[in-house]
């Protein structure tokens, strides 16, 4: 609402200036100004001013409401990444899991902000994820948890948070190769490695038949809606899209 009325008050004080926006016309119109009287010429140029300090006025107005806006998103993101892990024990099991093996599920921010929609839908036998994990993080966790696990399901995403090199990708497949059934999510940041560090997964996902890719980047494209201000982290839209895709590939 205060953004309608700031961009309606610099709508009417600037027809107040009355200046045709014509090719020419300012430039006539401040010749013009010569064969006025005292009056108009002082009336003429408050408008002028009147107009000048509303348009710069409404402008600071929408930057510092878009910037609010960014700012609540970011802390509420902030609120549910760091929310605490809940055990799945403490939720009742899902019926349709019956006979299905927990998951393993790890990754960065982006996993973390799945754990509670993901685990309505299957259980989760072990989550490990932290936000701004990268490749080699990655790596030892996935050593360490691997030795309780066994061979169950493995949910993980790579390459949101910096640019993958191919021993990293290939370390990180060879250390999940044997799990019964292997789902990576790729990355869709805005960041230069996006593309490279997909082309790295796809590839080394194709090696093992257990290995299915969530094309996230595919499936978010042109979809800014599913997306928090950073272009990263998700809103409860990309969520769902995100979990559905997860459980798309598991049911395949």
């Amino acid at each position: 609402m205060r953004f309608l009325i700031v961009l309606a008050l610099a709508d009417i004080s600037l027809r107040l200036v009355e200046l045709p926006v014509r090719s020419g016309a300012v430039e006539s119109w401040f010749r013009g100004m010569k064969y006025r009287t005292k009056k108009v010429r002082i009336r003429q140029k408050i408008s002028v001013a009147v107009g000048i300090i509303a348009l710069l006025a409404a402008t600071t107005a929408i930057s510092a409401n878009a910037i609010s806006v960014a700012d609540q998103e970011a802390v509420a993101l902030e609120k549910e990444l760091t929310r605490e892990l809940k055990p799945s024990a403490q939720k009742p099991p899902v019926i349709s899991n019956v006979g299905l093996p927990d998951l393993w599920v790890t990754g960065d921010s982006v996993i973390l902000g799945i754990r509670y929609e993901l685990g309505d839908l299957r259980t989760i036998g072990l989550i490990n994820a932290r936000v701004g994990r990268q490749a080699p993080e990655l790596l030892e966790v996935l050593k360490r948890d691997k030795l309780s696990i066994g061979d169950a399901p493995i949910i993980f995403n790579l390459g949101n948070n910096n640019t993958l090199t191919r021993t990293q990708v290939a370390d990180v497949f060879a250390e999940v190769a044997n799990q019964s059934q292997i789902i990576v999510v790729n990355t869709a940041v805005p960041r230069p490695w996006r593309d490279a560090n997909n082309a790295l997964i796809a590839e080394y996902a194709a090696a093992n038949p257990r290995a299915r890719v969530v094309d996230w980047a595919a499936i978010s494209q042109n979809h800014p809606e599913y997306f928090a201000p950073d272009g990263v982290h998700l809103r409860p839209a990309g969520i769902t899209v995100y979990v559905a895709a997860i459980m798309e590939a598991l049911n395949k």
